[in-house]
Order: C-alpha cells, then structure tokens, then sequence
C-alpha cells in the first residue's frame, strides 16, 4: 500500500511539473509577464521552503518565527495597500455605493477566508490519495490562484510588487508541508503541486477574464482584501506550549523556554514584513 502510495504520489508530481511549465508558457504567450514571474516566485518561495525542510535549518523557533512574521506582514500590507483601495475607493457616478459595496466584501472576504481555514480540516478525515495538509495547502493554493488571475486579468498594470507580498508566505508553507510528507513517510517532490497550484489557476483565469463593470470589480477586489488578509492574520507567529499543538493558525511555533524573548521576535518581524512592501512600494514609485 506504502509503494502504491508513492507511486501515485510520484506519478502526480511529475504531470504537476510538467503543466506548470506548459502554463507559463502559456501565460508568457498570452503577454501575461508580469503574473509569469509573480507565480513563479511563488513556486520558488514554496520549493526554497522544501529544501530547507530537508537540510534541517529551519527546526529552531526564532528562524520560523521570522519566516512567518515576515511573510504575514509583507502579505497584510500588499493586500491592505495595493488591493484594497481598488475596492473602496473606485471613481464615477455611483462611487460612494460603490465603495460601500467594496467594504462589505473585504467583510465578506475576511469570512471567507476564515471559513475556508475551518472547513479546510475536514479533509483530515478523509483517506487522501496524497496527504492532508498538502491537498490542504493545495485546495488553498488553487483559490489563491484563481483570486490572482481575476485581479492581474482585470488590472493588467497592477505591480508585481502586490504579488510577491501575498505569495511571500509559501516559503514557510512549504516547511510545514514538507515535514508533513516527511512524517507519512510520502516523498517530498510531492510539494510540487501546492507549488505550482498558483499558476495553475491563474493564468488561465486571467487569459480568459471579461470586462468587469465598477461594482462587480470593488467587490471582487474587495473579497480578493478580505481573504489574503484572514490569511496573512492566520499565519501571524504565535508562540504556544511544548505539546499542546496549537491550531490556532498556521504561524503557531513552539517556543515555551524563550516565550518572552521569541514574541518580542514575534512583533519585530511582522512590522519588518510589512515595512518591506512600504520600502518597496516608495523605490518602485520613484522608478
């Protein structure tokens, strides 16, 4: 069964590899560059955070605390500065409306987001072909995916910048899903379809994006807010207790004999995260 296991898992990583190479191709044949390399980043982020994994530098508190501290706040300030003012602050005649549809739907978003973390662990108790927190980080990767090639379809001159800051966070998701792998004894090649899911879903969406009327666009973008920010908030560094596996969200570290000190670590780098993007962003408008 364990053979079959990896077999399947083996056979799946390699096709996985191959359309994603097919797809940004595509994408670079459909004048998609800018969302070519944002996915590809994000498919480089997510291998790094593998091969971290399997050299084992990535095991002590204070480096997983930085990782997710960084990732977080680079994401929350990409989502809250370069997205959500297309939803809440759109021009024309019904713009006041407009903006109050927008601010619903990064409510909206935020729920979503939250709801699809909560529902995301029933699939823990189902017999996966490959493995639970990676068709988790999967499902997450593709709906990320189909978020961003909505947005870059619809905002072809949108900065790179919005999706380096949202995808930042596969590096320590690739950590986290490796050690998984590594735990149901299933290779870790396997990560190259969470990896690639991304692109996977975006680039097709925005080839074949319609014209969006100003209410539809604030409220997508709006929901596009609320769920990269539920997710970047998930993924705070959080310290818990030796053995009490905190689920409270993602960036939760174990970190009981250097609490105090490690959540200082905490606040520092979710402010650095999220300060780079502000550093970026000001080097990018003065280009």
């Amino acid at each position: 069964m364990h053979d079959d296991s990896t077999r399947l898992a083996t056979g799946v990583s390699v096709l996985t590899a191959i359309a994603f190479a097919a797809v940004l191709a595509v994408g670079l044949w459909g004048g998609r560059t800018t969302l070519v390399g944002v996915v590809a980043f994000g498919f480089v982020a997510m291998v790094a955070g593998v091969a971290i994994s399997v050299v084992g530098e990535f095991d002590r508190p204070r480096r997983q605390i930085w990782a997710y501290g960084l990732a977080s706040g680079a994401m929350l300030a990409s989502a809250a500065a370069l997205l959500a003012p297309k939803a809440i602050a759109p021009q024309g005649a019904f713009a006041t409306q407009t903006a109050t549809y927008g601010g619903f739907a990064i409510a909206a978003g935020y729920l979503l987001g939250y709801a699809g973390h909560e529902l995301g662990h029933l699939l823990t108790h189902h017999d996966l072909p490959l493995n639970a927190t990676v068709s988790e980080l999967t499902v997450h990767a593709l709906a990320a995916g189909t978020i961003m090639g909505v947005v870059y379809g619809s905002l072809p001159g949108l900065s790179a910048l919005f999706g380096f800051g949202v995808l930042a966070h596969k590096f320590p998701a690739g950590f986290t899903g490796s050690e998984s792998l590594r735990t149901a004894g299933l290779p870790r090649t396997v990560m190259v379809v969470p990896a690639a899911a991304v692109a996977l879903a975006a680039i097709p969406v925005s080839l074949v994006m319609p014209d969006l009327s100003e209410v539809v666009q604030a409220i997508f973008y709006g929901v596009s807010t609320g769920v990269f920010a539920h997710v970047a908030v998930d993924m705070l560094p959080e310290c818990s207790h030796v053995g009490s596996h905190s689920e409270s969200g993602h960036g939760s570290v174990e970190c009981s004999r250097d609490a105090d000190r490690l959540r200082r670590h905490a606040v520092a780098s979710t402010v650095a995260g999220a300060g780079a993007i502000v550093a970026l962003w000001h080097v990018a408008a003065m280009v």
